[in-house]
C-alpha cells in the first residue's frame, strides 16, 4: 500500500500559483507560493547572477556551475548541455530529468515525450522517472483511460507483459491475462489475481494474507473493493467481511 500511496502523491506535489526565479544584482532568488504559507521569496546562495539564466520552464534554471529545478539543485546535471524539452521533461549530455528528478537509466540519446507521464529512450520506456523495463519498445501502448481526469494511473503493455502506472504485472500467462481496468491496478489470468506487482495473496512486504482466492469467480466492485466465491477481499489484509 505504501509504495502505491508514494507514487500517487508525490504525482500530485507541484506548488502552483506564481512561481519563478528573479536575478537581482545580490543574487538568485526563487519565488514560490503554497495556500498553506502564501508567497515565499528564497535567496539561491549557490546560484551565480552573472550567469544564470531562466529556462523556457520557469521551474527550471541553470548558471555556468549548477542547475535548479524550482530552487533545488539537480545533483549531478551537466549545465553546459543541459535543456528544457517540454512539460515537466529536461535532458543533459548524461541523461533525461522529469519534474527535477533525474529518469532512472535513461539516455539522452533518442529521448523522447510520450505524455505527461510516460518518455522513452532507444532502450527503455518511462513512467515518471522510473524505468519499465519493457521487452519491446515498438510494441510498447498505452491503454485509454475513461476517466480524464486521472491520466496518471493507466495501464499499458509491451506485447510481453502488462504494467499498472510503473508495476508490472508478474504474470507470464500474456495471453490470458484479464485487466480489470477501472480498478486500482488490479488483474488476472488463469492461475492468480494480481494488485499491480504482486500477486493478491501477499502484501508488499511479502507476507501472505490470503490463502486462497477464486480467480474464476473474482472480481472488482469498485476501484479497490473485491471479492470472490468466498467473501470480500481487501487486497492489503487480507479476508474481511463483506459490507
Amino acid at each position: 500500500m505504501i509504495k502505491y500511496l508514494q507514487t500517487l502523491i508525490w504525482l500530485t506535489i507541484f506548488l502552483t500559483g506564481c512561481t519563478g526565479y528573479n536575478i537581482e544584482r545580490e543574487g538568485v532568488y526563487y519565488k514560490d507560493w503554497n495556500e498553506a504559507r502564501g508567497s515565499a521569496q528564497t535567496l539561491l546562495k549557490d546560484a551565480d547572477p552573472e550567469t544564470f539564466e531562466i529556462l523556457n520552464n520557469d521551474d527550471y534554471g541553470k548558471d555556468e556551475n549548477l542547475v535548479f529545478y524550482q530552487g533545488t539543485i539537480i545533483k549531478g546535471a551537466d549545465p553546459a548541455t543541459f535543456e528544457f524539452i517540454d512539460d515537466l521533461y529536461a535532458k543533459d549530455k548524461f541523461r533525461a530529468y522529469y519534474a527535477g528528478d533525474s529518469i532512472e537509466s535513461s539516455s539522452s540519446k533518442g529521448f523522447r515525450i510520450i505524455d505527461s507521464y510516460y518518455s522513452a529512450d532507444d532502450v527503455d520506456i518511462f513512467y515518471t522517472t522510473k524505468p519499465l523495463q519493457v521487452c519491446k519498445t515498438k510494441d510498447f501502448k498505452i491503454f485509454d483511460n475513461k476517466d480524464k481526469m486521472n491520466q496518471s494511473q493507466r495501464w499499458e503493455t509491451d506485447g510481453c507483459y502488462y504494467y499498472y502506472m510503473n508495476f508490472k504485472i508478474p504474470s507470464d500467462d500474456y495471453k490470458n491475462v484479464y485487466l480489470f481496468k477501472e480498478s486500482a491496478g488490479f488483474a488476472k489470468d488463469k492461475r492468480w489475481v494480481y494488485m499491480g506487482d504482486r500477486k493478491i495473496n501477499y502484501n508488499d512486504d511479502g507476507k501472505k494474507i490470503i490463502d486462497t482466492v477464486d480467480v474464476e469467480t473474482f472480481t472488482v466492485t469498485n476501484y479497490i473493493e473485491c471479492r470472490d466465491k468466498f467473501g470480500c477481499i481487501n487486497a492489503f489484509h487480507g479476508r474481511e467481511k463483506c459490507k
